[in-house]
């Protein structure tokens, strides 16, 4: 076989190694992009949840705090009250699920007056078994 050949079968597999591996890049790119949204949806929801139900809030609370948060954040998308009320519903009915399956973490907690905190995402609320379609969170 000429050495043009080997050099061209060489890059050929070349390329279909770095394609791979950019694919899958983008794959876990994704994934992981998917899995904080999921965290901040629960976690939102969580506060949404725990102030809204509990009457520290009264009703108008959501709308009032969509719009300030849209206000504050200029081309900030998926935080209208609809979605708002949709993501303490996603907390409300996968709690339950997620709390029975889940470690204690301590970045679960909350500060003095209750403020809601980042936390990691806890894999038994990612777990891949469960699927979970968010289309009404657009």
């Amino acid at each position: 076989m000429p050495e043009t050949n080997k050099n061209l079968m060489a890059y050929q597999e070349a390329v279909r190694s770095i394609k791979n591996a950019i694919l899958q890049s983008r794959y876990r790119t994704a994934a992981n992009a998917n899995a904080e949204m999921l965290n901040l949806y629960y976690s939102v929801g969580r506060f949404i949840s725990a102030n809204s139900r509990t009457g520290k809030w009264g009703t108008g609370a959501i709308e009032s705090i969509s719009a300030q948060l849209q206000g504050e954040i200029p081309g900030l998308h998926g935080f209208s009250p609809t979605n708002m009320k949709n993501m303490r519903v996603f907390y409300e009915e996968w709690s339950p699920v997620f709390n029975a399956n889940r470690q204690t973490v301590t970045a679960d907690l909350h500060d003095e007056d209750d403020s809601l905190l980042s936390r990691q995402t806890v894999s038994a609320e990612l777990d891949d078994t469960k699927s979970i379609c968010l289309t009404s969170l657009r």
